[in-house]
């Protein structure tokens, strides 16, 4: 039997389990577009509004249930305009599969080991293949690199010569790629690290998205629980430990929480699990880039060696997988040794009770406010009160994600997806799409500011046309404000962050009227009476469903925890 090189790849992708693949039709690509439809290899094909939403939305199905989805692009990948997206998935070690197709053939089939300087550079592992007859294995190659150690996204290029081209070969489809081994960390590393959060006074753990990527909840709650430890998170690490745990300290960073904060402050050691340990440390510490961890012992566990001591000096490294490391140290700490450990650190966990208390009290005090137009911390937690426990909360960039990032519970992994620190705009409502589409039985809700969702609402369509029911919560309030905060902060002014009209009025779309005209159920929510029954209508949606919420443009987002470190120009000082 003939098969086409579009149809090979499309029955090879079905063999590796591949549910959906979204994307643009385009001249390099339909070939590939009409073999998903080959009976036999029938993949569902999601047409997005814009080439960059592909791939964001396979971010977001990867992020959600932790296997790949194929993006599609009408083109190469040279020439595509999903360089933003490749770069917020590669970030945040989000597996993507990126399908395109090229006008040449590339001289050489199989993985590409030295990066070109291109697009190609964002991807994990970049592949192409001018032969029908090694396409199976060349997938097997990518999918085994996409998913091995740190994950990442993996580019496969076909050419349109290749798509169209045909083989009579019996081929191989199965997905009988090595199977993903865990690293193992050595029982010296193990035993060390036990030995250092055994003596310690006040050890705190942070912990990233590594712990998530290695389904590593169990382990970290046993081994916090056993040390008496208190659990600290970066954005990415949000949902790696129930935030309804005694041992939660919540969030750290510029826009974390003040109980985070203060327990990072004053550890005298720091087991950092599955985290780069960049960015959000960085911000308003003080007294060196390195400040923010430079006063106490670092124990660092990660799966990639490139990560550990690049920013911070380490007293101990732990190169191994997140789960096996945790669930190592664990065992590594025997029953009489955790019975001194939880005498000796009594008076430690008053002190995190306490800080937890004080934070709690300042949320609520803004939590229970009924101003109008609202702060975010009001509709976010009236929100959380209404929703399942189990339910995906996607979050755009900017004060939205980060009021969520240190106020908004979250009690499992994978229930919170964000963008990270790459504050893509445009990302959160393709990406939401994409969770919906992994978790079919959970309740997807996107948060997003009114810029962000400028970026990408066009893919609210995309939602209609399928029947993907999310509900989006888009928060108004005319303009880019965390950008003009912190525009002020630095320069005592603001220029390009509000959205007005020339007398200086705020300007804004109507977009629960924009969201109806789309198709959608949709609200306008301008007072705390509002927000429960609109809520609930949104959730009772057979569809897609938008609610529009109207929030200050002063003091209404997130609470600052320490002043943004940026060089300003010496005029301004």
């Amino acid at each position: 039997m003939k098969l086409t090189g579009g149809q090979v790849l499309a029955k090879a992708l079905k063999a590796h389990g591949v549910q959906y693949v979204a994307g643009i039709p385009g001249y390099g690509s339909w070939a590939l577009v009409d073999a998903l439809l080959e009976p036999g290899s029938e993949i569902p094909f999601i047409q997005v509004m814009q080439e960059q939403s592909a791939v964001h939305l396979a971010d977001g199905f990867f992020r959600a249930c932790g296997r790949p989805m194929a993006a599609l692009l009408p083109a190469g990948v040279e020439t595509s305009k999903a360089v933003c997206a490749l770069a917020t998935a590669s970030a945040n070690s989000s597996a993507v599969l990126v399908l395109s197709g090229s006008n040449e053939p590339r001289p050489v089939d199989g993985i590409r080991t030295s990066p070109e300087v291109d697009q190609t550079v964002l991807c994990k592992v970049s592949c192409s293949v001018s032969e029908v007859d090694a396409i199976p294995e060349v997938l097997r190659q990518t999918f085994s690199s996409m998913l091995s150690g740190r994950p990442g996204p993996a580019s496969l290029e076909l050419s349109i010569k290749t798509q169209i081209a045909t083989s009579e070969s019996k081929l191989d489809f199965s997905a009988h790629r090595q199977p993903s081994l865990r690293l193992c960390p050595s029982l010296e590393s193990v035993e060390r690290a036990a030995a250092l959060l055994s003596d310690a006074q006040r050890p705190v753990i942070l912990v990233g998205g590594g712990v998530i990527s290695a389904d590593a909840t169990d382990e970290l709650v046993r081994l916090a629980e056993y040390l008496h430890a208190p659990v600290v998170s970066t954005s990415g690490g949000k949902g790696a430990f129930p935030d309804d745990h005694a041992l939660n300290g919540g969030a750290i960073g510029r826009l974390g929480s003040a109980c985070g904060n203060t327990l990072l402050q004053s550890a005298d050691l720091i087991l950092a699990v599955g985290s780069r340990l960049e960015n959000l440390l960085d911000f308003g510490w003080g007294g060196g880039r390195n400040s923010a961890l430079s006063h106490a012992q670092l124990v660092h566990i990660d799966i990639d060696p490139q990560q550990v001591g690049k920013r911070h000096e380490v007293e101990l490294a732990v190169i191994a997988d997140a789960k096996l490391a945790l669930e190592g140290i664990g065992s590594a700490l025997k029953p009489a040794q955790r019975k001194r450990i939880a005498g000796k650190r009594a008076q430690y966990l008053k002190e995190v009770i306490a800080l937890k208390k004080q934070w709690e009290d300042e949320v609520e005090l803004l939590s229970n406010s009924d101003c109008t137009p609202f702060n975010l911390q009001r509709p976010l937690l009236e929100l959380r009160s209404t929703i399942e426990s189990e339910a995906i909360i996607v979050v755009g960039s900017g004060g939205v994600r980060g009021a969520v990032h240190q106020m908004f519970p979250i009690y499992h992994p994978r229930t919170h997806l964000t963008c990270g620190d790459s504050s893509s705009l445009g990302w959160a409502v393709p990406a939401a799409i994409g969770a919906r589409l992994a978790m079919p039985a959970r309740q997807v809700i996107c948060l997003v500011g009114d810029g962000d969702f400028l970026h990408s609402l066009q893919e609210i369509a995309v939602c209609v046309m399928h029947t993907i029911p999310v509900v989006f919560v888009v928060f108004n309030n005319s303009g880019y404000m965390s950008m003009r905060d912190g525009q002020c902060g630095v320069f005592g002014r603001h220029y390009g962050c509000e959205f007005n009209l020339p007398d200086g009025k705020p300007y804004s779309p109507n977009y629960a009227e924009i969201a109806r005209n789309f198709g959608l159920d949709a609200w306008r929510v301008e007072h705390a009476s509002q927000l429960k029954s609109t809520y609930q209508k949104a959730l009772k949606s057979n569809g897609p469903s938008l609610v529009e919420v109207i929030v200050a443009r002063e003091g209404g987002g997130p609470l600052l925890q320490s002043d943004l470190s940026f060089p300003a120009p010496q005029y301004s000082r």
